[in-house]
């Protein structure tokens, strides 16, 4: 179990591959903007000098609570990550993980408006507000998104989901719009532009980070990166079945692939469009994203599929 928890599917293994996809992602929006980028060990370096970094907080705030909300996010995306199969490997998984793993990737969201509102900062409360605004926004078609190849699949076992996809069709080609809206959820998930809202540095610094420096701010930094890497192979899994086909060797090679092109589209959004304001993302989500995904559960229902 130890081995489970500290290396694979646990920490280990995540935060080396939280790093990877990190150095891939700056890389790359580098490239689009014209410049060099860092180089491979970057991340790291930026994690190792935050961690050294003095610890300050305001007077008049909770310090039990600060400390406490970047750990609470860590660890829902470290759990999370232990239920998710990793190139066809399955290490944890029982009926209904599906909806543990989104509750899981749920808590950082609501935790990072929770940073806001314990703060005393006028940037760190409205940052704070931005996020919540934003979490209804995007929250409920990402849900329904990943819901239609549970439905398409009859379980919400993500290894069941994976493995009748790997003996019939992708559920990506069966359900386009709903990866799509997964894949839009995802980006609100990790706060990256054009969502980038409740952190837009131009506005209001980092948001409900402002007040975090040190160590607090460098789990926090860490947290995301992982829900990153978490939330990419979902979508793999779900959508593309893992990748998983008769060869161990290729299921690795496709899995690894499938994720690096998520990896490198997530990059494309952020270099390609500019932020968008809360109100136009609140129109989005309810006037059009919610209508699309409730569509894709009554098509799938149509088809005859589902419980």
């Amino acid at each position: 179990m130890s081995f489970k928890v500290l290396v694979f599917p646990g920490f280990g293994f995540l935060f080396c591959l939280a790093m990877l996809a990190e150095w891939i992602d700056r890389r790359m929006i580098a490239r689009f903007q014209g410049r060099v980028g860092p180089p491979v060990f970057q991340p790291l370096a930026d994690f190792i000098k935050l961690l050294g970094k003095e610890d300050l907080l305001p007077t008049g705030v909770n310090e039990k609570l600060m400390a406490a909300l970047p750990l609470i996010s860590l660890a829902a995306c470290l759990t999370a990550g232990m239920y998710i199969p990793v190139a066809g490997v399955s290490v944890n998984n029982f009926e209904g993980d599906l909806i543990v793993v989104l509750f899981l990737l749920s808590l950082p969201s609501l935790l990072y408006f929770l940073a806001g509102w314990s703060s005393i900062g006028i940037y760190s409360i409205l940052g704070g507000n931005r996020a919540l605004l934003q979490f209804f926004s995007y929250e409920v078609p990402f849900l329904l998104a990943l819901s239609g190849p549970a439905i398409l699949n009859s379980s919400w076992n993500i290894t069941d989901i994976m493995v009748n996809q790997s003996t019939s069709i992708w559920a990506i080609f069966v359900l386009p719009v709903g990866f799509m809206l997964a894949f839009f959820g995802l980006i609100g998930k990790l706060k990256r532009d054009p969502l980038d809202i409740p952190k837009a540095q131009s506005e209001i610094v980092a948001g409900p980070l402002t007040e975090f420096s040190g160590r607090k701010l460098a789990i926090w930094h860490l947290a995301n990166q992982i829900q990153t890497v978490v939330g990419i192979f979902l979508l793999v899994d779900t959508y593309f079945g893992g990748g998983v086909i008769e060869s161990r060797l290729a299921t690795f090679l496709l899995f690894s692939f499938l994720a690096l092109l998520i990896l490198v589209s997530l990059s494309v959004m952020s270099a390609m469009y500019a932020r968008l304001r809360i109100d136009q993302l609140a129109r989005l989500g309810w006037k059009r994203l919610i209508p699309l995904s409730l569509l894709q559960i009554a098509f799938i229902v149509w088809m005859g599929k589902g419980f």
